[in-house]
């Protein structure tokens, strides 16, 4: 009994697709391992990368079914009618659930954002992407479930009545927002981050870890061309590589979520990280109250590291003012070292 073969392109996505979500789980379970080394509690960001991991096992198994039972990777003329039915049936789910999980993504980093920086406008412009994600869920939901009149005719192209509206324009421009709200992501840390009061190089280490996003930004490039080569009339085919590059994006921006939080496994592994921070000379010497005699040039405050949001303070601070409950930086995430002067 002969044992039937994948085609090249469904095989290219089961391998691909397997890897990279087995790596998303590895990279989320040691975010928490981060977490647990630095007795951090969980905060919302971590809960939504969670959220995020669990719906993109959906959309994998979505895929999976897609090339099992929906005859994906094969030219349309050698698959089977109920084949190709299964695979517009498939399609119609695969985008709402792809949607709800790059969202949630997007938010985690977003959340990740808003909770190490204290620029109000960074923080506005975080929500203002948090928001602009949330309309790409109702926008795919509304393509999914309206596009195509009565429903059915997605996948039951025999109703004479049935009819649909420009479904790849409409996949085209939904492919194209996201990208524009994944540069936009990838750019709202920057400014902030490098007017920061530290060395270039450390802006360059930090800024290299922030911009592993880049990745996610040239599959979902890739993926505007996948879907400017679906073809309505080969689409078991022709929409393989649609499939292959909207998990990836999935599954890297996972990745990519996780990065900045990994510094508390490399110290405890290697005793340093890429990214490690440094103490200045006189960081350990005891700063005057505010309510001492005037400050000397020489009198000043170090914060300790992790211990604040990304900002520059310019306002006197004492230790009875300083809140253990103060939100603080994700601790083993970025390090970020500065010199604060304590003025009188």
């Amino acid at each position: 009994m002969s044992v039937p073969t994948l085609p090249a392109g469904a095989i290219l996505h089961l391998i691909v697709s397997t890897i990279f979500f087995t790596l998303d789980i590895i990279a989320v379970a040691l975010r928490f391992w981060a977490r647990l080394i630095q007795r951090k509690a969980v905060s919302a960001n971590d809960y939504l990368i969670v959220a995020s991991l669990v719906v993109t096992g959906g959309v994998n198994v979505i895929g999976y079914l897609l090339i099992g039972v929906g005859g994906v990777g094969k030219h349309q003329g050698d698959a089977a009618a109920k084949e190709i039915e299964m695979s517009l049936k498939l399609f119609v789910a695969a985008g709402p659930t792809w949607a709800v999980a790059t969202a949630l993504v997007k938010t985690s980093i977003l959340s990740f954002y808003i909770s190490i920086f204290r620029d109000p406008r960074l923080r506005v412009a975080s929500y203002v992407m948090i928001a602009c994600s949330c309309a790409l869920v109702v926008g795919v939901f509304l393509q999914s479930f309206l596009i195509c009149h009565p429903f059915a005719f997605n996948w039951n192209k025999t109703i004479t009545s049935g009819s649909c509206a420009d479904s790849q324009t409409a996949l085209l421009a939904i492919a194209a927002v996201n990208l524009a709200i994944d540069l936009c992501i990838l750019a709202l840390p920057m400014p902030t981050l490098w007017k920061l009061q530290m060395s270039p190089k450390k802006k360059v280490s930090i800024s290299a870890i922030l911009a592993v996003g880049l990745v996610v930004c040239l599959f979902s490039s890739l993926r505007i061309k996948a879907v400017l080569d679906l073809a309505p009339t080969d689409f078991t085919y022709t929409v393989a590589e649609d499939l292959t590059f909207g998990a990836l994006e999935l599954q890297l921006g996972i990745i990519n979520a996780c990065l900045p939080l990994l510094r508390p496994i490399w110290k405890k592994l290697l005793g340093s990280s890429p990214w490690r921070s440094y103490k200045t000379p006189n960081s350990d010497k005891q700063t005057p109250s505010c309510d001492s005699k005037p400050h000397r040039p020489s009198a000043y405050k170090h914060l300790a590291d992790d211990a604040y949001p990304l900002n520059n303070y310019h306002a006197c601070i004492t230790a009875n003012q300083i809140s253990p409950s103060a939100p603080d930086i994700e601790t083993g995430s970025v390090m970020v070292h500065t010199t604060y002067e304590v003025r009188a």
